[in-house]
């Protein structure tokens, strides 16, 4: 078998093929009793299908006019426009058996809009084609002729889908305007309607488009158009309604009761009057530190003065060839040395009025008659001398505790001693020290304000406790040495 020979036109490629004639007379719709075209207006179109075939491609391109938004109208085929296609279909063929005619590219103009596909001609069912079936005519790129008298329909028939065949258009009925979606009541004659003013809808006219016109529309790029087409215009936004502002609720003031009013009186009172004994409190605190240091130098000179007259008279007796005879000591330290074995009821008596219950304790006593009495009674348990001024300060510094309601608290602050013994004109450590070295008036009660000192066991330990000083031991009186056994003790 020959090779069929090439079309000579992408119109010709894109013709589909012409269903049987059983078929298009299943899928022709029912004719309806509209109105025949007028013979006049079908001559005319005759005439320019005639004038437009003799046209180039480039020709029909340039007079084809510019895409508008509205809605086209649907074209009115003819017998006559059938006729003269099939016959130009004949003579296109017999040329590309002659000759063979190269394959024109689709430009990148923009595509010519297909025209819609004519309704085929009936035949009757009996009679049936030789030979090969007629393809369906092809589209021209020539806009059909509009026609002032008729009205165009609303919108146009749903075109095919890409890459399935299209079907034979059936035969359009120009008096009856179809909508989109519904089919023309039978019978009835429509009146046309006026064209409503809408953007146009992307659509495609019934029949087939050929295949070189479907090349054509993918190079067209239609998104300005269809941007147009589709975005409607924007609203104006709503007035902005600035937000209510929430009420406030005042509530009823409820009237303070009057046990309340006396509490905060009262305690406004009491801060008020806390603040001014705070007051009053610092500023005889600092005349109490004041009165301490004028009172600190006083007795030192005193004790200056005191040295410098022993000086005096020791050098007066030495020079006159005399002997200056001590003036008497008027306190002694007393610290016990030994335990509770084997203590008499009277020792432990007389040491408990000394208050020396337990092992290293020491105290300050005034030398009188009963106390040497005393002191020679409990001579074996204790030891006991004359202290000085360096030996007492010493003592009440580093371990002096103040004897304050039966609680024993360190003397670290001069207030504590002001608020315990101000009434026996004793407001800091130095008239403590001074009381006690003087053995003055009010020694008892400084006395019994300190507790009891106690001591640790000596550096080096003791020699022999149950022997007197005299005798190499440790018990006994041992008169100025004593200051030397409370630097290991203290």
């Amino acid at each position: 078998p020959a090779a069929k020979p090439e079309p000579t036109d992408e119109s010709e490629k894109s013709e589909p093929e012409k269903p049987a004639p059983k078929q298009r007379a299943a899928k022709q719709p029912a004719k309806s009793p509209a109105a025949k075209p007028e013979p006049e207006a079908m001559e005319v179109e005759s005439e320019k299908s005639e004038t437009e075939k003799k046209l180039t491609p480039k020709q029909r391109a340039a007079k084809q006019p510019a895409k508008s938004p509205a809605a086209k109208p649907e074209p009115t085929t003819t017998a006559s426009e059938t006729e003269s296609v099939s016959e130009d279909k004949s003579e296109t063929k017999k040329q590309a058996k002659g000759a063979r005619v190269p394959k024109q590219q689709p430009s990148k103009s923009p595509a010519p809009q297909p025209e819609p596909a004519p309704a085929p001609v009936e035949t009757p069912a009996e009679e049936k084609p030789k030979g090969r079936p007629a393809k369906q005519p092809v589209k021209t790129d020539a806009p059909p002729a509009a026609e002032p008298e008729k009205p165009a329909p609303a919108k146009s028939a749903k075109a095919p889908a890409k890459g399935k065949a299209a079907a034979p258009a059936p035969e359009p009925e120009p008096a009856k305007p179809v909508q989109k979606g519904k089919a023309a009541p039978k019978g009835k004659p429509v009146e046309p309607e006026p064209e409503p003013e809408k953007p146009a809808v992307k659509g495609k006219a019934k029949g087939a488009p050929a295949k070189g016109a479907k090349q054509a529309s993918k190079e067209e790029p239609e998104k300005p158009a269809k941007k147009a087409a589709t975005v409607p215009a924007k609203a104006t936004p709503p007035p902005k309604v600035a937000p209510k502002e929430p009420e406030v609720v005042t509530e009823p003031v409820i009237p303070m009761p009057e046990s309340m009013l006396k509490a905060n009186k009262l305690k406004t009172k009491r801060d008020s009057m806390r603040v001014k004994t705070a007051a009053s409190l610092m500023k005889k605190r600092k005349l109490s530190t004041i009165q301490s240091y004028k009172r600190a130098e006083k007795y030192e000179q005193e004790y200056k003065k005191l040295e410098k007259d022993l000086i005096y008279q020791r050098r007066t007796a030495r020079q006159a060839g005399g002997f200056f005879v001590e003036p008497e000591p008027k306190i002694a330290l007393v610290i016990r040395i030994r335990g509770i074995l084997g203590v008499s009821p009277k020792v432990k008596k007389i040491l408990r009025l000394l208050r020396l219950r337990q092992l290293h304790n020491a105290v300050f006593v005034r030398l009188t008659g009963p106390m040497q009495q005393m002191l020679r009674l409990v001579e074996p348990y204790v030891t006991y001398g004359y202290p000085n001024l360096k030996t007492v300060r010493e003592l009440i510094y580093k371990r002096g505790y103040a004897k304050i309601k039966a609680n024993r608290i360190p003397l670290t602050d001069n207030e504590l001693i002001r608020q315990n013994m101000a009434r026996y004109n004793i407001i800091c450590v130095e008239d403590i020290i001074h009381e006690i070295y003087t053995s003055g008036p009010k020694f008892k009660q400084v006395n019994r304000f300190l507790w009891p000192f106690k001591l640790s066991s000596p550096r080096g330990g003791f020699v022999k406790k149950r022997i007197h000083f005299t005798e190499g031991g440790d018990a006994g009186n041992r008169e100025h040495f004593i200051n030397k056994l409370v630097r290991k003790m203290n």
